[in-house]
């Protein structure tokens, strides 16, 4: 059985580097490094893994929504272990309260799961927009399945030595830093590192933003907290010099994120998390434990200091206008959801909220994007109802313009816009357009364009940073705009731009959504109600408030890590209150993984990890 769980990993692994869109080798090798160490230190992949799931993410590369480089992680991790160190019988089935926790979270997932897969609601035909179809369910589902498919090894590691949660603290933490480094060359980009009089708000490896959220801003809430527990790290005086310094890393990514829910969510995580270190040094008497509270106070005065910048303070002068916005986010959603019995319990289905709203709300409907054929070759179809964009990540040519050429069809004899900018995901600079013109309607027509590249693509850092520059195609609310064999070349005729013709899928081309409200119910609990009922809402919360009071119960017994398991948990939470942050699958995989970490402290007594 294991073998053949093995072989089915690496199948999958092997099939997915070959047809991955970018040059594969890199990841195939770094994948067998991983196999190899992973080989010799089992463990490893406690610490490995917080770093990967945040900082590994080329979707914005790739165009893949539904699968990312963190999933081949996840199927080697398994298949090595399965092999190397595999869990015993009883490592599958935890303790009485955390294991009826689980079945309840399984039973919750694989109802709305099923729910969601049945749904008829959204198109008659297809479409290839993944929020639209029905295996977003599947999409969604797949942050559960990789975190309990982890939890045996993990709790065979906590069986035998009791340092899983340690490991897993000192990896979020790298990963923090990781992450902050990737924030820093997207501000040195187009920022500054210290300028903070325009809000601009980074995403950082965050694909899943493509359509709002804040999601870097609960990574940031759910990580921060396993910074402390860098003081516990031997020799002493490296966790002295680490922890500071990867307390302040995460709090300026949280403080460059603009997000005012981020603030309250990390000020209260790592609150919790300070307080807890500072009770287990004065019960125990352990004078260097207490200047753990030093990065809490740092990473305040960072806060504190950013709000009274003009970029923040305009976000918190919108407060009552955005308060506004997700209210009537809120009830629009509601309004569309069936009443019935049924529904109550299991909710309309996971993923199935903008197919909902697509086929219901008058308000707030999704934009749509189909791959389509016809005798001349693959298409793409947009029928746009929100400022809706689909991109590709191009390279700037040594010199002279590019030069665009691509055919457009519209009901309407529309053509489509095309826009080329510097752009990472959420802003858009120093744009060239090309120019547009009326056609037949329901005829193909060829737009030519020159677009200059003077001041795209600017270098930074003596130039080892480029701004990444985007080829965007778009079309006017309210219409449908058809697209197909897009050509870019430079001077000497070199192709800039891959696949565009199509007939590679979507593969390298990813869309973009200013119109966030048209993609989520701004509350994750309103979104865990509205797809998942009853069952969800309260599989959820006794997940969370058994894991929160696994942390406790750690600390408790003397664990730095146990403050830092409640303080992410409760920060995590309080990003929940106002944006779906579940909705992001390597975001969701982590949190459970952190919520793993408080459950398996019902595993065995109490006792210091330090």
């Amino acid at each position: 059985m294991r073998l053949s769980l093995t072989a089915i990993c690496f199948a999958i692994v092997a099939l997915g580097c070959w047809d991955y869109p970018l040059p594969a080798l890199p990841l195939t090798a770094a994948l067998i490094v991983y196999a190899a160490v992973l080989w010799r230190w089992p463990a490893i992949f406690l610490v490995i893994w917080p770093i990967v799931i945040p900082a590994l993410d080329l979707g914005l590369w790739t165009g893949w929504m539904v699968v990312g480089e963190s999933d081949f992680f996840v199927l080697i991790t398994l298949a090595v272990l399965l092999l190397r160190a595999p869990p015993r019988p009883d490592d599958l089935l935890p303790a009485l309260w955390p294991r009826a926790v689980l079945l309840l979270l399984v039973a919750a997932y694989a109802v709305s799961t099923i729910i969601g897969l049945a749904s008829p609601l959204g198109y008659t035909g297809h479409s290839d927009n993944p929020f639209l179809r029905p295996d977003n369910a599947l999409r969604l589902a797949k942050a559960v399945v990789e975190a309990l498919a982890l939890l045996p090894f993990i709790r065979r590691r906590q069986r035998t030595h009791h340092d899983a949660v340690s490991l897993f603290a000192y990896g979020m933490a790298a990963g923090l830093m990781a992450v902050t480094v990737e924030v820093l060359a997207e501000r040195l980009l187009f920022a500054s590192i210290l300028d903070t009089s325009t809000a601009y708000r980074v995403a950082g490896p965050f694909s899943s933003m493509r359509v709002g959220g804040g999601h870097i801003g609960a990574y940031t809430a759910l990580a921060l907290p396993f910074t402390l527990c860098l003081f516990q790290f031997r020799p002493r005086w490296v966790g002295t010099v680490l922890a500071p310094l990867a307390c302040l890393a995460g709090a300026y990514t949280l403080a460059v994120t603009f997000a005012r829910t981020g603030y309250a969510a990390g000020t209260a995580a790592m609150a919790i998390t300070g307080l807890g270190g500072l009770w287990i040094a004065t019960r125990r008497r352990m004078r260097w434990a207490a200047i753990g509270i030093v990065p809490v106070v740092l990473m305040l005065a960072t806060l504190a200091g950013v709000a009274d910048f003009t970029g923040m303070y305009h976000r918190f002068a919108d407060s009552e206008t955005d308060l506004s916005t997700r209210e009537q986010n809120w009830w629009a959603g509601l309004a569309v959801r069936d009443r019935d019995i049924s529904t109550a319990l299991f909710g309309m289905g996971l993923g199935s909220y903008q197919r909902t709203m697509l086929s219901r709300s008058p308000v707030n409907r999704p934009s749509d994007l189909v791959l389509d054929r016809d005798a001349a070759g693959p298409y793409v179809s947009m029928r746009v109802e929100t400022p809706f964009y689909l991109g590709q990540k191009i390279t700037v040519p040594d010199n002279g313009p590019w030069h665009l050429t691509f055919w457009s069809r519209s009901p309407d004899g529309l053509v489509a816009s095309a826009l080329i900018c510097d752009k990472v995901l959420l802003y858009s600079d120093n744009c060239q357009s090309a120019d547009t013109a009326s056609a037949i309607p329901n005829q193909w027509t060829t737009l030519h364009a020159t677009i200059p590249t003077t001041g795209l693509g600017r270098w930074a850092l003596f130039g080892l940073l480029r701004r990444p520059v985007e080829l965007s195609l778009s079309g006017r609310i309210g219409h449908r705009i058809e697209v197909r064999d897009i050509s870019l070349t430079d001077d000497s005729g070199r192709p800039m731009l891959a696949n565009g013709d199509f007939r590679h899928g979507l593969d390298r081309w990813i869309f973009t959504d200013d119109s966030h409200v048209s993609w989520r119910m701004l509350s994750q609990y309103l979104m865990l109600w509205f797809e998942t009922g009853i069952l969800g809402l309260t599989a959820f919360a006794t997940l969370t408030g058994l894991a929160l009071a696994g942390g406790l119960r750690a600390l408790r017994g003397g664990a730095v890590t146990g403050a830092a398991v409640a303080g992410a948990i409760a920060g995590f939470m309080i990003s929940g209150l106002f944006d779906n942050v579940l909705e992001a699958p390597r975001l969701a995989t982590l949190f459970f993984l952190v919520c793993w970490c408080g459950l398996i402290q019902w595993d065995e007594t109490p006792r210091c990890q330090n």
